[in-house]
């Protein structure tokens, strides 16, 4: 089961902060109020991409919800990068900001018709969401989602990081 995911661009501020955290709990305590918080949505530096972030891992990487999966920097998009919370049932993972360009143009060159084929051949027993053209066309629309939000971040220096509950 996968919850909502979040990609939060750090200015310097957040991501100082962030790196002065050492705790699990205080880690989640603060990306929870950053996904909370207006001035964070207002500003175009947090991505909701809802559920489609499964899928959009499984078709940049080797199409299983695998953090070590795929090759830099597609895999690196989602799941990938530094781990910065220890259990198994929530992702909090850290995208350097020298990371973001090469994330950015990864993701611009993408073919829709292999994309497509990736998200069509998703492997069934592992992947329990739906599979048909209206969801194509949502994770397409989230894919450019993610791609205006990872230039942005390239293109301010930020570090970026994703969150969602989960269970691997």
């Amino acid at each position: 089961m996968v919850g909502r995911g979040y990609h939060i661009a750090l200015g310097r501020e957040h991501a100082k902060r962030l790196f002065s955290l050492k705790e699990d709990q205080a880690v989640l305590s603060f990306l929870e109020e950053l996904k909370a918080s207006p001035e964070m949505k207002k500003s175009g530096r947090l991505l909701d991409s809802g559920v489609a972030w499964d899928a959009l891992h499984r078709c940049l990487t080797e199409g299983e919800l695998d953090p070590a999966a795929g090759d830099f920097p597609l895999n690196h998009a989602i799941l990938g990068g530094k781990q910065l919370h220890q259990g198994t049932d929530y992702a909090a993972v850290l995208i350097r900001p020298d990371m973001t360009r090469f994330i950015a143009d990864a993701l611009t060159e993408i073919d829709e018709t292999e994309f497509r084929q990736k998200f069509f051949g998703l492997n069934r027993d592992s992947y329990k969401h739906p599979i048909g053209e209206k969801q194509f066309t949502q994770l397409w629309i989230a894919l450019q989602d993610l791609q205006v939000f990872f230039e942005a971040a390239a293109d301010n220096m930020e570090a970026v990081v994703f969150t969602a509950k989960y269970q691997a």
